[in-house]
């Protein structure tokens, strides 16, 4: 006999899957607009990422910070309101802390509450979309200049919370280790009431060999993150960046310390990235992990210890068999798009109702009855376990 906790443990599981809906699949690059992307790409793209500091910049002569961007704001891609996609699609915003004084001084210390609220006035007046605030990701990282301080970190995050919610209450607050987070370390984590989603970077990175996923790498590659963070604590769980690293030139394997002239690719560009993305965009990884709503996809090519060429827009082959991937994944009814709207329409009371249905808040109808079964049967194996 199947026991009571078990079967509740598990209809409290389903019940999860039925608010958090279908799955977003968003897009961070770094050249082009969101309509020239959903041109290209033949889909209106539920959400996209993009990126600002804190504080926004420094002075031409690094004496001072400044809180706010010039009057040429509108060209940016980190300002959602100036966005030419016409869609309700939402925006998810990464916060840095780049900026450096001239005398040196970097990081946390430049973060001040009038940079905090300057920040969240800028992300309070996106209007027809909904907004996601990744703060400060990766800071487990030593790439970060506030990576690897959990004590001043998770102060800073303190502080930051209660003011984001003030002036932008309906900002969702992401937090987001890289994914090499050690199990049990708990040092960075804030605290379940400071933190509204939870969410990671994965990378598949070769080294020196381009070579065809692991079927288990995506799975591998969030667990810690998922299982102590999101599942602990009932959080909403998205993979925030990710992409597979199609590397090519010389170049140093940070692992082994072997130096390569030319990269050994035992699969072709193509079919490296499909093998990567039917990794995320497949039924079971959702089945397994009910709390993962979304994935953004990194469309950046950038030299790290090789050349790294992360995108699937670019190269026509390439192109075509990441969009057989979602065409797949969509079929299953799993995938959730924008809706068009119109300039002259964002601000009206119909649209802000839409996206006031936001990606945590659809019904039980967008959820298929196989997704359902299958987190019911996980969750009765897992409380039998």
């Amino acid at each position: 006999m199947i026991p009571i906790v078990a079967v509740t443990l598990a209809l409290s599981a389903v019940a999860a899957a039925q608010t958090l809906g279908k799955f977003t699949l968003g897009a961070w690059f770094l050249d082009g607009t969101p309509a020239s992307w959903n041109a290209k790409m033949g889909r209106l793209y539920p959400s996209f990422q993009a990126a600002q500091n804190i504080p926004y910049n420094v002075t031409a002569d690094g004496t001072a910070i400044v809180l706010d961007p010039d009057t040429d704001y509108t060209t940016y891609l980190s300002n959602a309101n100036g966005w030419n996609d016409q869609t309700d699609a939402s925006v998810f915003m990464t916060i840095y802390n780049y900026p450096q004084l001239a005398n040196g001084t970097q990081g946390l210390s430049l973060i001040t509450d009038e940079a905090i609220e300057h920040l969240a006035i800028r992300l309070a007046a996106i209007v027809g979309r909904e907004v996601f605030v990744r703060w400060l990701p990766e800071m487990n990282g030593s790439w970060m200049p506030y990576g690897q301080m959990p004590t001043e970190y998770v102060a800073m995050w303190k502080r930051m919370y209660p003011i984001m919610k003030r002036i932008a209450p309906n900002a969702k607050i992401v937090w987001s280790p890289n994914f090499d987070l050690q199990s049990g370390d708990t040092s960075y984590w804030p605290g379940a009431d400071y933190v509204d989603i939870v969410g990671t970077s994965v990378y598949l990175k070769g080294w020196g060999y381009n070579y065809a996923m692991p079927p288990t790498y995506i799975s591998d590659s969030i667990r810690t993150v998922y299982s102590e963070y999101a599942m602990l604590y009932n959080k909403p769980f998205v993979i925030s960046e990710t992409s597979g690293a199609w590397e090519s030139g010389p170049g140093v394997s940070p692992v082994t310390g072997e130096s390569f002239t030319n990269v050994t690719s035992t699969v072709d560009h193509a079919t490296f990235q499909a093998d990567f993305w039917s990794g995320i965009l497949n039924t079971s990884l959702l089945t397994q992990h009910p709390l993962l709503w979304g994935a953004y996809i990194f469309e950046v090519e950038k030299q790290e210890e090789f050349f790294s060429d992360f995108r699937v827009s670019n190269d026509s082959a390439v192109r075509a068999a990441f969009l057989k991937v979602v065409d797949a994944f969509d079929a299953t009814g799993l995938m959730v798009w924008a809706n068009h709207t119109t300039a002259s329409t964002q601000t009206t009371t119909a649209t802000m109702a839409v996206v006031a249905t936001s990606t945590f808040s659809k019904t039980s109808d967008d959820v298929s009855p196989f997704k359902l079964l299958g987190i019911f049967l996980t969750c009765i194996t897992l409380a039998l376990s």
